[in-house]
């Protein structure tokens, strides 16, 4: 499966080859943040954080054409997980998508360290 994402700093095109958990530099030191890995046309390796990527084509086609078929997307959540994640107690894992507390010092099910101790 190919995933075709744009660069939004250098509006650049890249080929996904999957993310990744790095430190960012500079103005974030020492706090974990969701990077990508991605290849230009000479199949040289760059990470870029995930914010800075917005998916464009998967397999060939628009990324709007996968969600077309996907009606429980905007389905809400039930009413108790609502109050949760209002209250900010349910959170996700940034590498599985697990559904954590905003308590838990790692992830139970891939076991990312969630918060980092000093």
């Amino acid at each position: 499966m190919a995933t075709i994402v744009w660069h939004k700093p250098s509006g650049r095109k890249y080929l996904f080859l999957g993310p990744g958990f790095g430190a960012y530099k500079a103005q974030r030191a020492g706090l974990l943040g969701a990077v990508a890995a991605v290849c230009d046309r000479n199949g040289i390796i760059r990470w870029f954080p995930s914010d800075e990527l917005q998916v464009l084509e998967v397999d060939g086609q628009p990324v709007s054409n996968w969600f077309e078929s996907l009606a429980d997307l905007d389905t809400p959540l039930p009413q108790d997980d609502v109050c949760c994640a209002q209250a900010g107690a349910i959170e996700q894992c940034p590498a599985c998508l697990t559904r954590v507390t905003a308590e838990e010092r790692e992830c139970p099910s891939c076991g990312l360290t969630l918060i980092m101790e000093s």
